[in-house]
This record gives C-alpha cells, structure tokens and sequence, in this order.
C-alpha cells in the first residue's frame, strides 16, 4: 500500500529518491546529536533526541481580526531546530513528509475538521533559490494524508524581510499587504488549514488568514510543526 504522506506522486518519487541518494552517499547521522543511525528514525532524530522533543500546546484565538487560532505540534527548540534548519538550508526537502506524518498522527482529529489546505508562500525569487517551499513540502504530503485537497490559493506580492529578528508589531508591519489570493472562489465558504514550518508571533500566518478570510473563507486554522517559545 502507498505511503500518503509521499504526497502527490511526481513530488514523492523525487522525494524519495533524494532520501535514497542521501543514505547511500552519507552516513546516516542523527540531526540532533549527531550520533550515527540505525534506519529510517522518524525525522532523522535518535530515540534519546526524540524524547527531548515537547509540546507546543495549543495558542489562540489571536487578538486580530482574523480570530485565528494556531496549532503547533512541538517548541522551536533543539533538536528540532535542527530539524526544520535541515529542511529549509540544508536542502533535505523530504523531512517535509516526516514532519506531515507526525502532524498528522498528533493532531489528526482537529486537522481533519478543515475542507482543504492551504501552504503559506514564499516569494518566487526565494523559491527559485531555495529550491522548494518548505511550507508545500509539508502541505501536500499531510493533504493526502488526510484525504484532503491542496490549494495553492496565495502567492507573495514581494519578497518580505526575515522576519527573525522583528518584534511583534515589526512584523506585522512588514506583512501588511504582502499576500494575494488568485482565485476567491477556491476558498469561499470552505474551512481552510493554512500550513507553515514554524510560527512565533503569529503574524505570517494572521497576514495570509486575513486574505482568505476576505476571499470569504469561512474559517481558517494556522498549523506549524513548531512554534518558537516566547
């Protein structure tokens, strides 16, 4: 039986593949401490990093006027750190559907409430340099996973600043208009589960519901892998 999480079929076999070419090229080393694995460890953690991973806990409704309510699965703390960096930097795209089966198999039964989901974009220009969006390499996985389609609804208008070392308000500011929808009617009426790899103050994910909320959404729900401990 297929694995869902692969996602769509041309995006899980290269995903594959690429898992495939890393563990032949190199040793397989645990993301968190570096210790040589045994097999496929979930997340390329060992048994005693996995442990170290805790719970983000439910946040939200936001006070903004999307009322948004995040879902995150663990704290942005080491090793996942290491985790999600992996994703985005160190160009091992498929810990995307490691991190989908594992939101999934912790927050399945709210996650399954939603009527299709939703990735966060990046710009074009990061996309093209980055060679993925790290948010789709999770979306599409968990969309099938749950049986769900995936709506690529939004796109960036420009390439915002990181916004890592903004404070809240900072980052709001730079996210004010930074979204647009194509198409309305692919999101109208429909509960949306908007994807990304990790949030912290929530303005990425408040900046991106805010249009769908427009578009006439009818309700919208964050998820991140992770959230970064205030």
């Amino acid at each position: 039986m297929a694995d869902p999480f692969y996602g769509s079929e041309a995006l899980g076999v290269a995903s594959r593949v690429r898992e495939t070419l890393a563990r032949w090229l190199f040793p397989v080393a645990c993301l968190g401490c570096g210790r040589q694995l045994a097999g496929r460890e979930p997340l390329h953690l060992c048994i005693a990093c996995r442990a170290r991973l805790r719970p983000a806990g439910p946040i939200g409704p936001l006070a903004a006027p999307t009322d948004l309510r995040i879902l995150s699965l663990w704290r942005y703390e080491p090793p996942l750190d290491a985790v999600i960096l992996a994703l985005k930097f160190r160009r091992l795209d498929y810990l995307g559907r490691h991190l989908a089966r594992e939101l999934a198999a912790g927050l399945g039964r709210e996650l399954r409430e939603a009527d299709l989901v939703v990735p966060v974009p990046l710009h074009w220009t990061r996309r093209v340099a980055r060679g993925f969006d790290q948010a789709e390499r999770i979306a599409v996985p968990l969309a099938e996973g749950l049986r769900l389609p995936v709506v690529r609804a939004l796109t960036r208008r420009w390439a915002t600043r990181a916004q890592t070392r903004l404070g809240r308000t900072a980052r709001r500011a730079n996210l004010a208009g930074a979204f647009r929808i194509g198409d309305s009617r692919a999101v109208a009426g429909r509960r949306i589960l908007l994807v990304d790899d990790v949030t912290t103050t929530g303005a990425t994910l408040e900046a991106a519901a805010a249009v769908l909320r427009a578009a006439g959404a009818a309700e919208v729900l964050g998820l991140t892998a992770a959230r970064t401990p205030l």
